[in-house]
């Protein structure tokens, strides 16, 4: 399942999308532990953080939406 943007979170979507990116940060994280190559190690450990920003923005706008309601 490929992530979405941030425009196609509506009603409980954002609350599946933020798991999803989560459990896609905390694999990457995983794999950086096992491994040993340096720029493999990089790159997941960006990859996860990349996703761990998506999820404070997701989550933020999410906030906001349930405080609007």
């Amino acid at each position: 399942m490929a992530a979405r943007t941030i425009r196609d979170f509506g009603g409980g979507g954002a609350l599946n999308t933020i798991q999803h990116l989560e459990d896609q940060a905390a694999r990457a994280e995983r794999l950086a532990k096992r491994i040993t190559d340096t720029l493999t190690i990089e790159k997941l450990l960006t990859f996860a953080g990349e996703r761990r920003r998506e999820i404070e923005v997701i989550a933020g706008k999410h906030r906001r939406n349930q405080r609007a309601m």
